[in-house]
């Protein structure tokens, strides 16, 4: 299970800008803050100090800044420099197959338990 957050982080941090027309494809998903997430040295979390959700769990509109939050420095700044990583929430990336969190409450109980 928590080998889908690794996935996903380094899918989202790895991704360079030339991934960044493909963000048109996506739907419009809101994201969450995980401020203070920690890792092991697998790319595992092990712990977060907060979770936030972004825009009060609406969507983000699909411009320059968000393609930067997943596919630019601004998502790798905020982790490399403050552990910090915006993490994008149903229905992401497809409607029909979204990752199985909605908000911080249920990424937190699907990453950390309850």
């Amino acid at each position: 299970m928590k080998r889908l957050f690794g996935l996903l982080f380094s899918t989202v941090l790895g991704l360079t800008l030339w991934a960044g027309p493909a963000l048109a494809q996506f739907p419009e998903h809101p994201h969450v803050l995980v401020l203070g997430l920690e890792l092991d040295e697998q790319g595992e979390p092990v712990d977060f100090r907060k979770c936030v959700d972004l825009a009060s769990n609406q969507a983000l509109p699909l411009n320059a800044h968000h393609e930067h939050l997943h596919f630019g420095t601004a998502g790798e700044a905020l982790f490399e420099h403050a552990g910090h990583v915006v993490v994008p929430v149903a229905p992401f990336p497809d409607p029909s197959a979204p990752v199985p969190w909605t908000n911080c409450e249920t990424l937190i109980a699907f990453f950390f338990g309850d």
